[in-house]
């Protein structure tokens, strides 16, 4: 009866949880096939009586108004996924090293300043960030934006890398030495191969992360030519016109991306969320 009870239990949560994160996603597809004509009509139908891919077509139509300017927003975000990965990552990963291997001074006071800066939003910080920014010119620039990311991201992915190579034997290491390696070496030949985990982990945080940014290209990068998709899919509205469906229809493709990489690296994900968040 107990068991009964516990899967009763378990099966209404798992429902719950669904209808919490699928149903948005199915009423936004919905909505991206159905005309305006039953869009706006008094029917209790979840589904269209004449489904359309129209505002796909549309969008996917790179010679059209919005097919251009949805291809900007994604070549923008893919831009800035790029430049935070090929930023991001290195010094992560150096960093990290540091921490796991090198003994000196406030080692501890530092990790403990990475744990500290990881609860604070960078949101928190964008008017001074905008500031400066406009001090020195680079505001709509897709590579200072990059570097916004990176510094909010590292904190998280230096404390989950650095939790990871403190799990690697130091063994390893040491046998190495005695063939003659260097540091640098160890790192190249040790740490990274037994590190490919929790690296594909990373990439894929960093993914999602620079991919769901909103608040600070809101801010810093207001021109289209800046813009992530994030933020060309609300350009689909505005006050004079409201085009639902076509904004619906960029909800569902803008997912897609992000989606693809969760899928193929969701193994490294559980991983690093498992071995390198709880071992500090």
């Amino acid at each position: 009866m107990k068991l009964s009870f516990k899967k009763l239990v378990y099966g209404f949560v798992i429902v719950m949880f669904l209808l919490f994160t699928l149903g948005p996603i199915l009423w936004c597809f919905t909505v991206s096939i159905s005309p305006e004509s039953e869009m706006f009509g008094n029917t209790t139908r979840f589904l269209p009586e004449n489904p359309t891919f129209e505002n796909y077509i549309q969008l996917l139509d790179f010679s059209s108004r919005q097919g251009k300017t949805f291809l900007t927003g994604l070549g923008n975000s893919m831009k800035a996924v790029s430049m935070t990965l090929l930023v991001g990552l290195p010094v992560s990963l150096m960093t990290a090293y540091a921490l796991s291997r090198f003994d000196f001074k406030y080692k501890r006071a530092i990790r403990m300043a990475l744990l500290i800066t990881i609860v604070i939003p960078v949101f928190t910080t964008i008017i001074p960030l905008y500031a400066m920014f406009a001090e020195f010119g680079i505001l709509d620039n897709i590579f200072w934006l990059s570097l916004v990311y990176v510094s909010s991201f590292l904190p998280m992915v230096t404390w989950v890398l650095s939790n990871y190579m403190n799990t690697i034997p130091s063994e390893l290491d040491e046998a190495a030495f005695l063939d003659g390696c260097g540091r640098i070496k160890v790192f190249f030949v040790i740490i990274l191969p037994n590190s490919i985990a929790i690296i594909f982990a990373i990439v894929l945080m960093i993914f999602l992360m620079t991919w769901n940014q909103y608040q600070i290209p809101l801010i810093l990068a207001s021109s289209l030519d800046t813009k992530p998709l994030s933020m060309i899919v609300a350009d689909f509205t505005s006050k004079d016109l409201i085009q639902y469906g076509v904004t619906a229809a960029a909800g569902i493709l803008a997912l897609l991306p992000p989606a693809v990489v969760a899928i193929v690296f969701r193994k490294s994900l559980i991983l690093g969320l498992t071995q390198g968040s709880v071992k500090g």
